[in-house]
C-alpha cells in the first residue's frame, strides 16, 4: 500500500477544530457557536508560540538555575 503513511510521522496541520470540540466535550465545557471561531483561532496562535518553544534542543544534563528569593 504505498499510500500509507507511516505510523510514527503525524500529519503536518492537526485539526485543530476537531481538537478543540473533543476538547472541550472530555472536560464538559461548552463554547458557544458565536465563541467556537475564535477559540480555534486562539488554539492555532498557541500551537505556533508552543512549536518554536518545543523545536529548542536541550541538553539532557541541564541544571535549573537557583531559586529567586528577593
Amino acid at each position: 500500500m504505498a499510500d500509507d503513511k507511516p505510523d510514527d510521522k503525524p500529519d503536518d496541520k492537526p485539526d485543530i477544530a476537531r481538537l478543540v470540540d473533543e476538547a472541550a466535550k472530555a472536560i464538559g465545557l461548552a463554547i458557544a457557536p458565536e465563541y467556537r471561531a475564535n477559540v480555534i483561532l486562539n488554539y492555532e496562535r498557541s500551537l505556533a508560540i508552543a512549536r518554536s518553544l518545543l523545536e529548542v534542543d536541550l541538553d539532557d544534563e541541564l541544571t535549573p538555575g537557583p531559586v529567586f528569593r528577593p
